[in-house]
């Protein structure tokens, strides 16, 4: 792999005689030195690779070693039901996404990027059960707290209380959840 000598957001990769340009996520460079994303700590080395032209671009994406590992290991939702402005009663359940071991998760794209920060109606995000955190406190980046996830319905906006840990990996947020107890219910999403 080898540094683009005009641009040290992305890289050269060559695989199968095949050269492909790579980008860095914002805003780490390429690293020569150790053939890695990095924020911008040290000097540019300038390295002429020969290049042939493809049509392919891809991503690695990095993050710097003080960030936790949940932050490279999660798994990603991006199911736009479960937002809060969703008012479509359906039958969805997190009991089919989680267990009792926790999972880590990230949401984003249709999802939105976090969990509602305050009391959702119930019959909300496509489900019976709305899951929202109670009093969050937002966690410095690569610090993990504990928040309470609490459930709406049958009348009750704090039915069911789970601890859940909420990581800020620098840019987005990770938790780890669990099913939550009532079989119709879910986390639903800012």
């Amino acid at each position: 792999m080898f540094e683009n000598p005009t641009d040290r957001s992305t890289f050269w990769h060559c695989a199968n005689g095949i050269n492909y340009l790579k980008n860095c996520p914002s805003p780490l460079v390429w690293s020569q030195a150790i053939q890695t994303c990095t924020w911008n700590e040290e000097p540019s080395t300038t390295i002429t690779p020969t290049i042939t032209s493809t049509d392919i671009v891809s991503t690695t994406i990095t993050t710097p070693s003080s960030l936790p590992s949940q932050c490279l290991n999660y798994t990603s939702i991006t199911d736009g039901t479960r937002r809060t402005t969703n008012t479509h009663i359906l039958a969805e359940t997190d009991n089919t996404y989680f267990s009792k071991t926790r999972t880590w998760i990230r949401f984003e794209g249709d999802a939105g990027t976090r969990i509602a920060e305050s009391t959702v109606p119930s019959n909300r995000c496509g489900s019976e059960g709305a899951g929202w955190l109670k009093h969050p406190q937002e966690p410095e980046i690569g610090e993990t707290v504990t928040q309470t996830a609490c459930f709406n319905m049958l009348g009750m906006s704090c039915i069911w209380p789970v601890k859940i840990p909420m990581t800020n990996c620098d840019g987005f947020f990770v938790y780890g959840l669990v099913a939550p107890a009532p079989s119709n219910a879910r986390y639903c999403t800012i």
